[in-house]
């Protein structure tokens, strides 16, 4: 496997983790607070560790462009992650 699609396979595995924990919680307690809480702490778990990863792949100072644009992705993946983690999370609670 290459280093890209390492990348976006962890990408697709941050957002189906977040998700099933986030409404998995949801489901279980009825709590908005407490399933967010969860499901943000698997975001930010499973973000930070590909961001150490990703920057341990690209510590060259010839890759510093792959470095910051990789980070940069992961960045707006969590919070992209979180805001939709929220709002499904948000409507369940409005129709539960």
């Amino acid at each position: 496997m290459t280093y890209d699609s390492i990348y976006w396979l962890i990408m697709g595995i941050g957002f189906v983790l977040t998700g099933v924990v986030g409404i998995g919680v949801m489901l279980k307690t009825r709590r908005l607070g407490a399933s967010f809480i969860a499901g943000s702490a698997v975001n930010t778990l499973v973000f930070a560790a590909a961001g150490i990863w990703w920057a341990q792949v690209f510590s060259s100072p010839e890759d510093s462009f792959s470095l910051m644009f990789g980070l940069f992705g992961f960045g707006i993946a969590f919070v992209n992650n979180e805001v939709l983690l929220f709002f499904a999370q948000l409507i369940m609670r409005n129709r539960m």
